[in-house]
């Protein structure tokens, strides 16, 4: 009985492995581009292009990092990018922070309450949350505020 499971799966394991399905059994948005013969099934071809795809993407990033262009990554080139990186990210946490503070440069409870998902928390959460970003306790949350909480948390 044992080798006759075995043999088994080992039949139908390449069987299965064929198919795989994402979800409601669609391909996926982001996959959608890349199943060019639209037959809604990345078979290998599509496979092998966005493996080529995400090898040329890493090579750029590379060489990106790379600032010297010797083909070596030191330290001092990694911390620069760490550091692009950050700066990249937190403006764009600004620009958030803008589009829900307004004029005023700050987010009351309300406009907090905008962002999606917030409104649905309950009160003792939305309250635990709201402590912890507003660190002066001045009813509002300052950029600065926003964006000590989002370094730390």
């Amino acid at each position: 009985m044992r080798t006759f499971l075995l043999l088994l799966t080992a039949i139908a394991t390449p069987v299965f492995a064929q198919e795989k399905v994402f979800g409601d059994g669609s391909l996926p948005d982001f996959l959608k581009h890349f199943d060019t013969n639209t037959d809604g099934i990345i078979d290998e071809e599509e496979r092998q292009a966005i493996r080529d795809l995400r090898a040329k993407l890493r090579e750029e990033k590379r060489t990106s990092i790379d600032l010297n262009q010797d083909g070596e990554i030191s330290k001092n080139e990694v911390a620069i990018a760490r550091a692009t990186l950050r700066e990249q990210i937190e403006q764009r946490r600004l620009e958030k922070f803008s589009s829900i503070a307004g004029e005023d440069d700050l987010i009351s409870p309300e406009e907090y309450m905008t962002i999606p998902g917030v409104n649905t928390l309950p009160d003792f959460i939305f309250d635990a949350i709201w402590s912890r970003l507003d660190a002066d306790g001045s009813g509002a949350i300052s950029p600065e505020e926003f964006l000590l909480r989002l370094r730390t948390h």
